[in-house]
C-alpha cells in the first residue's frame, strides 16, 4: 500500500494528513475523518479505507484535526473547514475525476465532521458515510441532496443511539436519519428489512436516488466501526463490533451509486 505523508498549507499554516493513491487513473476522490481522541494514524488502521486505492482506483485523504485532546485530536467545526475545503480543492485538480465531487467518510466525532461538511457544502459532497456519528443539517433543506449511509450500535455508550440530551448529541440516531431524508427532500416513509435478529437496515427514498438516506442499526453493537478489528483493551471500553457487515465496503458501493448525480 503507497501511504504518504503529504501537507498544505491554510491561512499560513501547514496542515499534514495520509494520502493512498492508485498507480493509474483515479477513480474517485474519498475523505476518511478520524474520531475523536483519535488520529488520521488510527483512522488508516480502523477504516482500511486505504485499501481502496489499490482495490478501486481510488485516491483515499486522512486529514488530521487541529485540536489535540488526549492522545489524539478533535475537529473543529469552524476552525477545520477551510482545511477540509482546501484539501478538497487541491486533491480534485491533481486528480480529476469523472464526477468532481468527493465522498466524506468518518467515525464518532469524524462522522459529524462529514455531516457537518455535506450539510454546509453539498455542492462538493457525492456523499457521506457516518460511522457512530450521524447528524442532521441545521437548516430546513440542502440546496442539493446529499445522500448519506450510516451505522450505529444500540449499544454505543459514547453516542448513544437514543440521544443523550447534551448539545453534542442532541437527538436519537433515528431522528437523525429521518430529519437528513427531510433536508434531501425525501418525505415518503422509510423501508426497513430486517436482515438478521441482530441487524436492520432503514432507508429513506429509493436505493441510487437523489437523496437517499440508509441507516444500518447493529443491535448490541458499540461504538465502533462495522467489519474492523479492535485490540483487547478497545474491545472492553468501546463494546462489540459486529461482523455482518463491513462498513468501508458499504461506504464505497453507496458512494459508487452517487457519483454521477447532478
Amino acid at each position: 500500500m503507497n501511504l504518504t505523508t503529504q501537507a498544505i498549507t491554510v491561512a499560513g499554516v501547514q496542515r499534514s494528513f495520509l494520502l493512498a493513491a492508485p498507480a493509474n487513473t483515479a477513480s474517485a476522490v474519498v475523505l476518511s475523518l478520524h474520531g475523536t481522541r483519535s488520529s488520521a494514524e488510527d483512522q488508516v488502521r480502523l477504516s482500511r479505507m486505504a485499501q481502496l486505492a489499490e482495490t478501486a482506483g481510488a485516491v483515499v485523504a486522512f486529514p488530521q484535526a487541529v485540536m489535540p485532546i488526549g492522545s489524539g485530536y478533535e475537529w473543529d467545526h469552524d476552525g477545520d473547514m477551510p482545511f477540509l475545503l482546501e484539501l478538497v480543492a487541491d486533491l480534485r485538480t491533481r486528480y480529476p475525476t469523472p464526477s468532481g465531487r468527493v465522498c466524506v467518510a468518518g467515525m464518532s466525532g469524524g462522522a459529524r465532521m462529514a455531516c457537518h461538511v455535506a450539510a454546509t457544502h453539498p455542492e462538493v459532497v457525492a456523499a457521506v458515510g457516518a460511522v457512530a456519528g450521524i447528524r442532521a443539517p441545521d437548516g430546513p433543506a440542502l440546496s442539493r441532496p446529499v445522500p448519506i449511509v450510516a451505522f450505529h450500535g444500540t449499544a454505543d455508550r459514547i453516542n448513544p443511539y437514543d440521544g443523550s440530551g447534551t448539545a453534542r448529541w442532541n437527538e436519537s440516531v433515528g431522528e437523525s436519519a429521518r430529519r437528513w431524508a427531510l433536508s434531501n427532500g425525501v418525505a415518503a416513509e422509510p423501508a426497513t428489512v430486517v436482515v438478521s435478529p441482530s441487524l436492520t437496515r432503514t432507508t429513506y427514498g429509493g436505493e441510487g436516488q437523489p437523496g437517499e438516506v440508509t441507516l444500518w442499526t447493529s443491535r448490541g453493537a458499540g461504538h465502533t466501526w462495522p467489519g474492523s478489528r479492535l485490540g483487547l483493551f478497545l474491545r472492553l471500553f468501546l463494546g462489540r463490533t459486529t461482523t455482518e457487515i463491513d462498513a468501508t465496503a458499504q461506504i464505497w458501493s453507496f458512494a459508487q451509486r452517487h457519483w454521477t448525480e447532478a
